[in-house]
């Protein structure tokens, strides 16, 4: 023991022997467990429309079931028909197929397949946008 050292009262001592046990065990004073162990003190209510609610039996015909099927089929194919012309426009003709890929992507975004819409659009405007800028570099 040197003379600098002053000798610790048990409330210190008590102290750093808690602040050591804290360090050693991983629960340091500074790091952040809020998150984890706090239970929410309100309900979150902006869910409740969205819960599944009790199945009614409506007389939904057959029809119209076909009918919903037929459409959905329909969008997809207008979707992949206009992702597959602008494929096909980064390799081909690309400024009338990467002209016609946007037209039919933004047909099939609007007939609800918004992403092979935005893909077939964000392709085909890549394509024209390639024709345009390097066709210079090789006239």
């Amino acid at each position: 023991m040197n003379k600098d050292d002053v000798p610790l009262d048990n409330a210190t001592k008590e102290r750093y022997q808690k602040d050591q046990l804290r360090i050693e065990s991983g629960l340091n004073h500074k790091e952040e467990y809020a998150a984890e162990i706090v239970v929410p003190t309100r309900r979150i209510n902006y869910a409740e429309p969205y819960k599944a609610k009790p199945e009614t039996h409506s007389d939904v015909s057959d029809e119209e079931i076909g009918e919903l099927v037929e459409a959905v089929t329909r969008n997809k194919a207008v979707g992949y028909v206009a992702l597959f012309v602008a494929l096909a426009s980064l390799f081909v003709w690309p400024v009338l197929l990467g002209v016609s890929g946007i037209v039919l992507g933004v047909i099939a975004f609007l007939m609800g397949n918004k992403r092979l819409g935005s893909w077939s659009v964000a392709l085909g405007f890549i394509a024209v946008a390639a024709y345009f800028l390097l066709v210079p570099y090789f006239a």
